[in-house]
């Protein structure tokens, strides 16, 4: 083969090559792609600033707008509208296929395209887009379309056309009220039996009632009613032929209002309310209206049952509304009462300390539980302003049978700012309750006695309920002494458990090791007393049963002693007392512990007489 030859097949097989890879290639590929089918290719709903709906040949018309992306009903009048629904047509437009065409039909007549269809038009910066929408196919499935300028006939699917509003009804914002973007300080409430204003405070975002009374207010039970009410949708929107008019024709309010909530800044109406009767045979709906946008509604009556009750239902009825994590220290003190402090010291464990210098840490539990009665306990709210306390026992702070004085905790080296000063107080009429008034000075509370007992009166309730530790082989003899018995344990060289020749008893080793155990990780139930005074209350004379505890700890011999009392009614723990620093310190013992004492370390011959 010569080399011009060579050289002409090496230029047939270049073009070859070039002709497959840039023409033949890209064709196939082409073929291979489907068709665009999108009724409209190249929409972006996320442009679209306004669409028109045009019924029966613009007979009609349906306008929204969108201004900082939020959709505005303009025509046939301005109304709030649904972005959420306007937002989904658009989407469906803009994912709407065809599956078939008719080029050039005969008669567009007979597809429902003239001469007045369903016209959408969408409009972006000014750019129109308009399509004409026909019969439904003969099957029901497929509908006929034509963009405004082509020839052509498009056969799509129906789903978007459940998104088409044929009136503007179906296109308005279905929200009562939006409370969400209000910004309001005050709500006026107005119902047929109560009128009362509520106003929130700026600096902490709580709310007060400011009238009839001036209290706090339940702000967590607000903010769930006001959920309701921002919840609330309009279920049917009353045609205005169908509304009563006033003497300059303009519709009325509901008939017979019920309910008026408006909601203020400062003097000005941001929002507001009226509720009315309900419909004809609808007694779970009511008619309302608004300041803005106008027109009578109907709305489920369930959210403004709490607006319509009693205006004591939005009061605080806690006797302290804040966060115990706030409370830096406390200062008790009343009639017949050792004044205490308990401060929190740096956010660490809580100290007591009594008038007499005495100090300790308080027990974590009793603390918690003190606070959770602070701040949980509930009153009866006083309706109105009271000048004369003195029946209810709160004329003077200094003759209170109680009083609570807690402060914030504030910076290190300063004084700590008042919370809340509670004082407590007996009246002369009503024996069963216990009065309070709080830092207003101005309304008597009460609250129920057995709610009032949570409250500590003395600085021992607080103390540490650990009793005392020591684990069960580091007691080495046990003396019990019950109605008029006596009985020694001691240990033998084996670590076992005997007891004195000719003592009569059984021993259960295992029983016995295991109420040690129990009893050397002893924690009281409450503080029930502190001192001698006033025993026979704690029934320690009648049951006469005490147990001594030898223990050797560190290689130094210690008592342990423990009396056991009455049942403490209507509970079924026992009293128990032991001495602290030459002290009683009497107490509520754990009734399951108990029952193991009494089995194994009880005198056999009074276990007999029991019986």
């Amino acid at each position: 083969m010569n080399t011009k030859a060579t050289g002409l097949l090496l230029a047939a097989a270049a073009l070859l090559f070039a002709f497959i890879y840039f023409v033949e290639r890209p064709m196939r590929s082409a073929a291979r792609m489907a068709p665009n089918r999108r009724v409209f290719p190249e929409l972006d709903p996320a442009k679209i600033d306004a669409v028109e709906v045009q019924v029966g040949g613009g007979a009609r018309l349906i306008r929204a707008g969108k201004t900082n992306q939020v959709w505005q009903l303009t025509k046939p009048g301005p109304y709030p509208a649904s972005g959420a629904l306007i937002e989904k047509l658009l989407q469906e437009v803009g994912q709407w296929d065809w599956q078939s065409f008719i080029d050039h039909p005969d008669s567009w007549e007979e597809y429902g395209l003239l001469p007045n269809p369903l016209t959408l038009l969408l409009e972006e910066n000014g750019r129109e887009r308009a399509l004409n929408i026909g019969h439904l196919s003969p099957m029901g499935d497929k509908v006929y379309l034509n963009v405004r300028g082509s020839d052509r006939i498009l056969v799509a699917g129906t789903n978007a056309l459940d998104w088409i509003p044929t009136n503007q009804l179906q296109w308005r914002d279905l929200t009562v009220l939006n409370l969400k973007g209000a910004d309001f300080q005050k709500l006026q409430v107005a119902s047929a039996k109560w009128n009362f204003d509520l106003e929130l405070d700026a600096s902490n975002h709580l709310w007060n009632m400011t009238r009839p009374i001036e209290a706090r207010a339940d702000t967590p039970q607000i903010k769930e009613w006001l959920g309701q009410l921002q919840a609330l949708r309009v279920q049917r929107f009353v045609p205005d032929e169908a509304q009563e008019l006033d003497a300059a024709g303009v519709p009325g309010a509901p008939p017979t209002r019920q309910l008026v909530l408006t909601f203020l800044r400062e003097t000005n109406k941001i929002l507001e309310l009226q509720a009315g009767d309900s419909p004809a045979g609808r007694t779970n709906l009511a008619y309302a209206r608004r300041l803005q946008p106008p027109g009578l509604i109907e709305i489920d009556k369930a959210a403004l049952a709490p607006w319509e009750g009693d205006y004591t239902n939005f009061l605080d009825r806690h006797l302290l509304s804040v966060s115990p994590d706030l409370i830096g220290s406390i200062e008790v003190s009343g009639q017949g009462i050792e004044a205490f402090t308990v401060q929190a010291a740096g956010g660490g464990p809580w100290r007591v300390t009594g008038a007499s210098g005495e100090t300790f840490l308080a027990d974590e539990w009793l603390m918690k539980a003190w606070l959770s009665a602070l701040t949980n306990i509930q009153v009866e709210i006083g309706r109105s302003v009271v000048e004369d306390k003195t029946p209810y026992g709160l004329d003077k702070p200094a003759n209170a049978l109680l009083r609570c004085q807690l402060f914030y905790a504030g910076p290190a080296g300063q004084t700590d700012p008042l919370m809340a000063d509670l004082i407590f107080g007996h009246g002369t009429n009503q024996p069963d309750k216990i009065f309070e008034m709080g830092n207003d000075k101005k309304y008597v509370n009460s609250i129920d006695l057995q709610q009032f007992d949570r409250l500590p009166e003395a600085y021992w309730q607080l103390r540490d309920r650990a009793i005392w530790h020591f684990e069960s082989n580091e007691v080495v003899a046990i003396d019990i002494h019950q109605r008029g018995g006596h009985l020694r344990y001691t240990r033998d060289e084996h670590n076992q458990w005997t007891l004195p020749p000719g003592s009569s008893g059984f021993i259960v080793q295992p029983g016995i090791e295991k109420t040690l155990y129990r009893l050397g990780q002893l924690r009281a139930i409450f503080w029930s007393g502190y001192g001698d005074d006033h025993l026979e209350r704690f029934g320690f004379d009648k049951t006469d049963y005490q147990i001594a505890f030898e223990i050797k700890q560190g290689g130094q011999m210690e008592t342990n002693t423990i009396q056991f009392g009455a049942p403490a009614l209507p509970l079924p723990h026992p009293y128990a007392s032991v001495m602290r620093n030459g002290r009683r310190l009497i107490f509520e013992f754990p009734v399951d512990v108990y029952s193991n004492v009494v089995e194994y370390l009880g005198i056999p011959s009074v276990d007999r007489q029991r019986q």
